[in-house]
């Protein structure tokens, strides 16, 4: 739980995160269409890493503000099964994000250390 206090206090980071995202995309556009090719090469790499880490980190924020709560106490099996398919869901779309940094921040090192 003292997880989801943090995301909940960071939530208002998120707005940052998703502009941050937009501009770096939009960034790379301008990039591609109005600059020459050393530009390219030299900036579009970093405004495109600056762009996977911030919707990564916006997706989970946004992931963590909404987990499961424990605290219910649910009466009857339906109850139980629904709470135990969320957690389940939860913890498998928690695993795949811990994949998903762990490949970027392994993209992130083998590109940056050109």
């Amino acid at each position: 739980m003292r997880l989801k206090k943090l995301a909940q206090r960071l939530f208002i980071i998120k707005p940052l995160l998703n502009f941050t995202f937009a501009a770096c995309i939009v960034s790379i556009v301008v990039l591609f269409l109005n600059s020459s090719i050393e530009e390219q090469n030299s900036y579009a790499l970093p405004s495109l890493l600056l762009a996977a880490w911030s919707l990564l980190l916006s997706a989970i924020l946004g992931l963590l503000v909404n987990t499961p709560s424990t605290e219910k106490i649910v009466k009857g099996w339906f109850g139980r099964m629904k709470k135990k398919l969320a957690k389940s869901i939860f913890v498998f779309v928690v695993i795949v994000f811990v994949f998903i940094s762990l490949t970027l921040l392994y993209v992130t090192i083998k590109l940056l250390s050109l």
